[in-house]
């Protein structure tokens, strides 16, 4: 079959190249794979930002497709049913992490796409136990956004606890943020997002996706029209979904005291932060990575309840021998999220 591989460790090092189909193992699962979003976590491997990988590997996390094969033991979904995966291959299951419901912080973790083969390629192999059935009214396509959707459901329902009419910032608009900002919304608060100049083709669909407001950069008068706005508190959270440095201070100094930041964007590198400022507001830092299980059934609750406008975050579908088009244009930012159809 065609896949994408990671050939090796450094920068670059993507191939396309033909390998043999996957079989599933005992209690596993092969989907066909439908279509497959790049994601921020490709783009790092891609240009070797600290992203753990194990090369030779093939890439790509964000999926949907149908059952193509089931494994002994595995008799739980019929041949041929359109689903999502849960992105994690392995967890030890005895860890404290594991068996507190933490099993994305795993030492042992292994994930599709980084620490064994995924989802740009023809066929995935997963645990039967991390499959979805997709529901009815949503599309192969829009299902392939649930992935990211659990990991934006976590950060803001987890970590947040907003309240409606709460005024929420996202800093960042790419596919995470607007996912972030469509689903502040459904809570009823205010939310304004933030970009840079790059940013303007995304900040005018924040705006379709009913952001209150919009703006470019994260300068001084922003943050003193964000202190009008709040009666001179500041917001009372913050969503950074773009993993600039520029954009993390923006948030600590732009929210009021007692405040939470979610970081949500990595980052790729280290970053300096006004850690004094966190402590003199007593604000909480709280880092969100990827998502538990239990968010991926409110994902496809929200998706199934049609209150999230998905299609319009999808820029184009290109084929698997498109993919470096495809990567280079979410590098620039061109567009919002691009998927690949093997």
């Amino acid at each position: 079959m065609k896949s994408l591989l990671k050939t090796e460790p450094g920068a670059g090092n993507l191939r396309l190249q033909e390998v043999a189909i996957p079989e599933p193992g005992n209690k596993e699962v092969r989907v066909k794979v439908s279509y497959a979003g790049i994601c921020g976590t490709d783009l790092h491997i891609y240009v070797d930002e600290g992203y753990p990988t194990k090369p030779p590997v093939i890439i790509g996390h964000e999926l949907s497709g149908t059952i193509d094969k089931n494994g002994k033991d595995a008799d739980k979904y019929r041949i041929g049913e359109k689903v999502v995966s849960e992105t994690y291959y392995h967890t030890c299951g005895v860890c404290g992490y594991c068996r507190t419901g933490h099993e994305n912080l795993c030492a042992d973790r292994l994930s599709i796409g980084s620490g064994v083969n995924g989802a740009f390629a023809e066929y995935v192999v997963v645990p039967e136990k991390n499959i979805h059935t997709i529901p009815e009214n949503i599309s192969l396509k829009e299902a392939a956004l649930c992935e990211p959707l659990a990991c934006c459901v976590q950060a803001v329902y987890e970590f947040a606890n907003l309240l409606p009419e709460d005024f929420v910032i996202v800093t960042g608009p790419g596919a995470i943020g607007l996912l972030c900002l469509e689903i502040i919304k459904t809570i009823g608060c205010k939310c304004i997002v933030i970009g840079t100049e790059k940013d303007k083709d995304r900040l005018r669909l924040a705006e379709a996706l009913d952001a209150d407001l919009t703006f470019v950069d994260t300068d001084a008068s922003l943050q003193q029209r964000i202190l009008e706005m709040t009666g001179g508190y500041g917001a009372d959270c913050a969503f950074e979904c773009s993993g600039a440095g520029a954009a993390i201070n923006f948030c600590v100094n732009a929210v009021k005291k007692g405040a939470t930041i979610v970081q949500v964007g990595l980052t790729g590198k280290p970053v300096a932060i006004d850690a004094n400022t966190i402590t003199l507001k007593e604000l909480t830092f709280q880092g969100t990575f990827a998502q538990k299980w239990e968010w991926w059934d409110k994902a496809l609750a929200l998706m199934a309840g049609g209150r999230l406008k998905l299609n319009e975050l999808i820029t184009d579908v290109l084929p698997l021998d498109n993919w470096e088009e495809g990567f280079n244009r979410s590098l620039n930012n061109e567009g919002f999220k691009i998927m690949l159809k093997p």
